[in-house]
This record gives C-alpha cells, structure tokens and sequence, in this order.
C-alpha cells in the first residue's frame, strides 16, 4: 500500500452557499458533502429534504427516505463513484414505528438505482434517536462507500448475514424487513454491522437481562472478524448504543471481563470506543447494540493497526493503516468549556497518534439539546481559526444528532472523529 493516501474534500452547497467559513456564518453547518481518502468515500448525513431548492420538508417518511438518497446518490456521483458502492450504512430515524416503512422505501430505491445492493446489501447500523438537524426530519442517511469496487489492492468482500437461513437480502426477505450484511471488507477494513441479541434461529430475543445480550453482542463481532481472517484482536473501534444510560458503567465491566477471557491482549490494549445513547434500538427488546471497524486478515498487504492509550476501557486512536479511528471526546463545565474541552481533547489525541487535528476527515458530533446548535458550530469554527485553519475551507464530512445522554458527568456535546494519517 502507499503510505500517502490522497484526500479530497468534495464541498457541500445549500443552494449556492458552499458549506465552510467564511462563505456562512459561524453559527452556521459547516461540513464537507464527502471527503475521499484513496479509494474511500465518507459522506456526511443526508437528511430527507432538498437542499438545493430550498422546498418545504415532506411530511411522510418515504418521500424523506427518497429525498435522503437522492442526496446520497448525488453525492457519491460527484465524488466519482456510484450507489452501487456503498459499503456501510448508517441510519437515523425518529420513530421506530416507520421503521418497516424506511426499509421497504430504500429497498425500492435500490431496485431502480443500485440493483447490486438489493443482492448483497452494504453493512448496516440504524437507530433511533430524538432530534435530529431540523425538527421535521424524520431520517438521515450517512455511508461508506468505494471509489472503484475493482481498483487494484482493494478488494471489495461480502459476508452475507442468515436469519432463520434466509439470507438478509431482497428477495429472500420482504422489503420491509431489515436487510445487511454481516460485514463488507474494503481493502482490509472490516465494516461490521450493528450486533444485536437477536437469536438468528428463532429471529427473537431470548434474554431480558443487559449482561446476556452485551456478551452476544460481543460474540457476533467476534464471529463477523473471525469470518475476514480477522479477530478481536484487530477491532480497532467499536460504537455501542444503548438505550439506558445507567448501563453505560455495567458494560464496560462485562466488556473487560469478556476481553481478559477471550482476547487477553485487549485487557492493556483495548479498541478505541464511543458509546451513544439512544432513544430506542431497532426492536423494543433490544437493551444493546455494537459495531465495529477493524482489520482483515490474510490480505496481501497486511494492514497494519496501532493503537494509542487512553482510559482504562478504551485506546485514544487506532490507526489503520492510513486511517485514525478516535474515541469520542467530551468534557465538563459550562456547554462552552464542554465544547473547547472536547475539541482540545480530539486535538491532543491526533498529536499523539502522529497526525494533526487538520487531518480529520469525518465527526459525528452529538448534543443533548439541538437548541445548542448553532453555538456548538460557532465555537467549532473559533477553534478551527486557532488550531486548525485547513478545516475552516475543507470541513469534515459530518453528521449531527441529538442524543438522550452523553457519557460522563452531566456532558451536553461530545464529538466522535475520523482522521488520516499524517505522514508529512
């Protein structure tokens, strides 16, 4: 593999504004439409409402899911790929009961404009949460995507997910049902899907208790990484959901236990980690749900994974080969020291992982109440003028939601980050 990977920042317009500063005001969004980093595309959210025309938000989900895509497949297009490549989605959605209804919306968009993905689906993450950007959205749609599925050392694998033997794909399954993968392979990334304790035999929960369904959690990622050549030992991130925050202490406990039985290196080197508090899962039972990124094995090139101390749970970076996987960054004080806090704690973790806080190219940014948005984006933009002035022209790809809770002490903003590597 080269050790510089190309990056490029593709710009986000709403109509004609483009999305940095100072084309917008600070208090404004500010974020890149994608950013490529060699055969890589991570798209910032697309949210169900046409950007460029400036119409009214529709009121019913399936015209927001088209509206989303449309967004997506406009922008994978203008990053020199297609729909056909995505590998990894992540979905938001605020009312889990149009859950069906989202499903069966994007499987007949891919019918008519990525036939591929109804075969072999991307891997897939949904959840539920209680704000999003505007008040109106009911979805939002982030992915993963290749360039080219054929360049050269790319590679591009499906593992295939089975519910009651029936493969998750359309038309082995109704097109309200979920359909993903147990993970696509890019290169060596390995791209997991949200793990769940779902019982694939019986397609039902057959436990109650948070313990029990962490460890399935844990153990279908285990599965998933063995299945690319991998292990537990090369997840380099993993995100949990969880619905109550009152577990959040509980899991790391069982997450420490299951890596000192069935990973011993992990007990000193853990995954980076971020953990997001949901307003539900995508079924009522579900009390936990995990996924992870990591690193394939017996590729060619052998990728290679490092990864930086940080607490006692959870590593600061991993880097990934030419990527950096963060922990996500939060602070205390008032919701301004929470923001500086937070983005000098991401700042001094690209330092130690050897890149520079330039170098990030994608955040998920969260907020427990959206009426701090704007004031979030000004003090973004503050920061950025003082520590990293590359990101006030060619932001992040992004996506922002509102959350029930934060981890830590009466947190009201945390940020979750994705860099490359610096090799200047």
């Amino acid at each position: 593999m080269n050790n510089n990977w190309s990056v490029n920042h593709n710009p986000a317009y709403w109509g004609n504004k483009k999305l940095c500063y100072p084309n917008v005001p600070k208090e404004h969004a500010k974020f890149s439409e994608s950013v490529v980093v060699e055969n890589i595309i991570f798209v910032s959210g697309c949210i169900g409402k046409d950007v460029q025309n400036y119409r009214d938000v529709p009121e019913n989900i399936e015209d927001q899911v088209y509206l989303a895509l449309d967004n997506t497949r406009l922008a994978l297009e203008r990053a020199g790929s297609s729909m056909e490549n995505i590998l990894k989605t992540f979905s938001l959605i605020r009312d889990l009961s149009t859950y069906g209804q989202y499903r069966k919306a994007e499987t007949e968009y891919y019918e008519k404009y990525a036939p591929t993905l109804i075969r072999k689906p991307p891997s897939a993450t949904l959840m539920v949460y209680p704000g999003l950007a505007l008040p109106e959205l009911k979805i939002e749609y982030e992915v993963t995507a290749a360039v080219n599925r054929e360049a050269q050392d790319w590679d591009v694998v499906y593992y295939p997910e089975f519910w009651g033997g029936k493969e998750l794909a359309f038309p082995h399954v109704p097109k309200e049902h979920p359909k993903f993968a147990r993970s696509q392979v890019i290169g060596q990334l390995v791209l997991v899907s949200g793990c769940q304790a779902l019982d694939h035999n019986t397609e039902s929960v057959e436990t109650m208790d948070f313990k029990e369904q962490a460890i399935l959690c844990l153990e279908k990622i285990k599965i998933a990484m063995e299945e690319t050549g991998g292990s537990w030992e090369t997840v380099a991130k993993t995100n949990v959901f969880i619905k109550d925050s009152r577990n959040l202490k509980l899991y790391r406990e069982i997450e420490s236990d299951y890596f000192r039985e069935n990973a011993p290196p992990l007990s000193n080197k853990p995954p980076a980690s971020t953990t997001f508090i949901v307003e539900e899962l995508p079924r009522e039972e579900f009390l936990v749900e995990i996924e992870a990124f990591g690193v394939a094995g017996g590729g060619k090139n052998n990728w290679s994974i490092e990864k930086v101390a940080g607490e006692s749970h959870r590593s600061s970076s991993v880097k990934v080969e030419n990527l950096v996987y963060f922990s996500a960054c939060n602070s205390v004080g008032t919701l301004e020291e929470q923001i500086n806090g937070a983005f000098d704690k991401l700042h001094q973790a690209a330092k130690k992982s050897g890149t520079s806080l330039n170098k990030i190219i994608k955040t998920n940014v969260m907020l427990t109440d959206t009426k701090n948005y704007n004031t979030m984006r000004k003090l973004e933009t503050e920061y950025y003028q003082k520590n990293a002035p590359y990101l006030l022209e060619n932001p992040p790809a992004c996506t922002y939601m509102e959350v029930n809770a934060i981890e830590g002490d009466k947190a009201l903003f945390q940020i979750d980050a994705i860099g490359v590597f610096d090799a200047e």
